[in-house]
């Protein structure tokens, strides 16, 4: 037993190197948003443009500071070290849309992959300050108290979440069958704007559910493990835990699992199957 604790106890150490460079980016990117007066659109693009790019530097600094060796995939900038065995990703700002928006739903995600599978993960929603954290094997976290999905409910009576695509504004069609279904299935739908706290709050007892289709897996990876870890279930669209190419998203608690898997992949429109 006392290798696994020294096991368990390393693997989180790891992560909480970078910790406080989290934490710095998340100050950072709030302290931007509240100096600046947004007068036009312009402003906001330059806003979000720079706030994502302040976030990024900061957690790759802090990864090339105590990880040199390893690798590093950002949203914004090339892989470094990508031939690497173990990767970082960091999605430095989800929720852009809120976030030059003055809604206060933004979460910074980084994790760890080994052999292209994460296995330590924090997702920080920055508003409200909690720190969710999954480690392979070892649980999930919220601030630093254990994590785990309690709600038992039916379909009908779930609350799932969901998002669109960037491309929506052409191929809306394609994913209002799904949305449909789902809709007519369950107890309600939210669409809040930040893919990771929406499996985060899965994992937190909020939402049952959440779909979504062609989101990035720096959005929805770190999640996914925090998620799981917390006893929920989250598959793509071939059944399987997402890895980096998935194209579709299914996350739930146990209870609903099936039958959101069922409901959601048996109402995919034609023209949208060709595209998974």
């Amino acid at each position: 037993m006392i290798t696994h604790h020294h096991h368990k106890y390393k693997l989180q150490k790891e992560i909480s190197l970078l910790k406080d460079a989290l934490l710095e980016a998340s100050d950072c990117i709030k302290d931007m948003r509240d100096s600046l007066i947004v007068s036009s659109k312009k402003h906001v693009v330059d806003l979000v443009t720079e706030a994502d790019l302040k976030s990024e530097e900061i957690l790759m600094n802090a990864i090339k500071k105590h990880f040199p060796d390893d690798g590093i995939i950002s949203e914004e900038s090339e892989a470094i070290n990508s031939d690497s065995k173990r990767s970082w990703i960091i999605d430095p700002l989800d929720g852009t849309v809120n976030y030059a928006n003055n809604i206060p739903q933004v979460a910074i995600t980084l994790m760890l992959l080994e052999d292209k599978k994460p296995t330590q993960a924090y997702v920080l929603d920055i508003y409200n300050d909690i720190l969710y954290e999954g480690y392979k094997g070892f649980g999930a976290y919220k601030n630093g108290e254990k994590l785990s999905v309690s709600k038992d409910t039916t379909l009908q009576k779930s609350i799932i979440a969901t998002g669109f695509p960037y491309d929506r504004v052409f191929n809306s069609k394609d994913y209002m069958k799904t949305f449909e279904a789902v809709l007519k299935s369950c107890g309600g739908i939210r669409r809040f704007g930040t893919a990771a706290l929406d499996v985060c709050w899965i994992a937190d007892n909020k939402f049952d559910g959440y779909f979504e289709f062609f989101t990035k897996p720096w959005d929805t990876l770190g999640a996914s493990l925090i998620l799981e870890e917390a006893g929920g279930v989250v598959i793509d669209e071939v059944e399987k835990f997402p890895s980096i190419n998935s194209n579709l998203i299914i996350a739930s608690n146990k209870s609903i699992h099936e039958d959101l898997k069922k409901l959601v992949l048996s109402n995919i429109e034609t023209t949208l199957k060709k595209r998974l």
